[in-house]
């Protein structure tokens, strides 16, 4: 028996979470689920959100808008990975988070 894809698990967990637009676009991005988010926002435990990986929304958004990294990145901690807008806000990964390089 398969895993359901997460946004899929999340939708079922927590109809109210909130999804990166356009979808097309940041759905590939997403790469868990949680309910206890490790980001600076007021959260509360319980509450599903979607995981992206910060790097591959930076990747997707600059092929988007045809753009270097340095402009991409810019644009996507400041509009979209630095934005709250309530409890279903999905949270972030990076690679250092995982101890990546």
């Amino acid at each position: 028996m398969s895993r359901a894809p997460p946004i899929e698990r999340l939708i079922l967990l927590n109809p109210d979470a909130l999804l990166l637009e356009p979808r097309a676009l940041y759905d590939p991005c997403v790469v868990d689920i949680t309910d206890d988010p490790r980001d600076c926002w007021p959260r509360t435990k319980g509450i599903w959100v979607a995981v992206y990986d910060s790097e591959l929304c930076v990747t997707h958004w600059m092929r988007a808008h045809e753009t270097d990294w340095g402009s991409a990145e810019e644009w996507f901690y400041y509009n979209t990975a630095g934005a709250y807008v309530g409890p279903g806000t999905p949270t972030f990964t990076h690679h250092e988070d995982h101890g990546e390089e």
